[in-house]
């Protein structure tokens, strides 16, 4: 009897190593992909700026060099600010919390002004409930931080 507690012990031991081994992957897999979408924007962004500047003054109605630098800010964002927060949770050391959870709390802010400026709920629903959704992800990102 108590060489079959023995085993159970050890199996659940050993079980429970492999699940926290799969949850990291799957954890550091999550991050990579939600941030795909944010490198590519960027890369977009800077391959279309013109374009991209002239937009979002039409949204703002804000002066042109004003909008020159918000899209600026938001191409580092998007690239410089997805790159360090998939290096953090890399465990990557060069990459402190506090830098990530400010780097994350800037993802919010911008996904609150985005959403309302390009998706508006009045709009169309679903780009706006994407964005919420993106919303709450980072979120969650910046609990697990």
């Amino acid at each position: 009897m108590e060489r079959n507690g023995l085993i159970y012990f050890l199996a659940h031991i050993v079980m429970n190593k492999i699940m926290s081994v799969i949850y990291m992957d799957v954890t550091k897999i999550a991050i990579i992909l939600f941030f795909v979408m944010f490198v590519y924007s960027g890369f977009t962004k800077i391959l279309k700026f013109n374009d991209k500047v002239l937009r979002l003054g039409k949204k703002t109605g804000l002066p042109h060099i004003i909008n020159v630098l918000g899209m600026v800010g938001v191409i580092i964002l998007e690239i410089v600010g997805s790159l360090l927060l998939v290096a953090y949770f890399m465990k990557d050391n060069t990459v402190s919390r506090n830098l990530a959870k400010q780097i994350t709390v800037m993802f919010l802010l911008f996904l609150a002004v985005v959403t309302m400026l390009y998706h508006p709920p009045w709009d169309k629903m679903i780009p706006f409930l994407s964005n919420v959704t993106t919303f709450a992800g980072t979120m969650l990102i910046y609990d697990k931080i």
